[in-house]
């Protein structure tokens, strides 16, 4: 005969036995840890199918990445530094590469010329990919250069000097001072119209002096004037007022 122990008393009783003979005890399981294992066994099955689930998710986001990489068209990258600036351009553009453009100093290329590129040429990149092209402003100011700089924007702004009269009165011992090199770097980093220089000159002198347009002239391209060029002087009497 099989037999199981009471839950209560511990003493054998039949396996069958809904109550124990001894103590009376019920044998059956109570409500509560029947739902326990129900929830138990549901929890398992979730975990189950649902493992299967996320993992097909993954596959598939894994797969529409590879698609999306396999999509993107592998570009060479040019030698930029041999392009102008529209072959430069419309490489950039064909190739759908977006080109970011930077100025630095540098010491041993010219202003303006071309320095690097953040990509070597020959090498492969991506569609939409970024690079890096730099370009020379040149050998780094000294403080002297930067001074002499303002001092001639000053000049033009102002007084609307000719570009050898602004050169002179940095130089100048009894001007500014500044050294041969500090006034050049100035004079060739200077942004200025000198005709627009000259003719707001030549209306000065027609202004508040009544001179005429030939008198203007030679004052404007004099030594002991204010020394522009006759393309300058002429341009500025030309746009006078008759």
């Amino acid at each position: 005969m099989e037999t199981k122990t009471c839950k209560k008393c511990k003493e054998k009783i039949k396996k069958d036995a809904d109550t124990c003979p001894k103590c009376g005890s019920s044998q059956k399981d109570p409500l509560w840890a029947k739902l326990l294992v129900a929830f138990f066994v549901i929890l398992a099955l979730g975990a189950l199918f649902g493992g299967g689930s996320d993992g097909q998710s993954d596959s598939n986001i894994n797969n529409n990445y590879k698609e999306k990489s396999v999509s993107k068209k592998k570009v060479q990258v040019a030698d930029l530094s041999k392009m102008t600036t529209a072959e430069r351009d419309t490489w950039c553009s064909d190739n759908k590469v977006t080109c970011n453009i930077t100025n630095d100093y540098s010491d041993t290329v010219a202003k303006g010329e071309f320095v690097s590129q953040s990509v070597e040429s020959g090498k492969e990149i991506y569609e939409g990919d970024k690079i890096t092209i730099t370009f020379s402003l040149g050998k780094k100011p000294t403080v002297g250069q930067k001074n002499a700089l303002v001092k001639a924007k000053s000049y033009s702004d102002l007084m609307h000097m000719s570009k050898r009269g602004i050169y002179e009165q940095l130089t100048s011992e009894y001007g500014e001072g500044f050294t041969a090199e500090e006034a050049q770097y100035a004079i060739d980093n200077l942004e200025v119209d000198y005709k627009a220089n000259a003719l707001a000159k030549a209306k000065s002198y027609q202004e508040t002096m009544h001179m005429s347009k030939s008198a203007v002239y030679e004052q404007l391209v004099s030594e002991y004037g204010e020394k522009f060029t006759a393309e300058e002087a002429q341009y500025a009497v030309d746009h006078l007022e008759n």
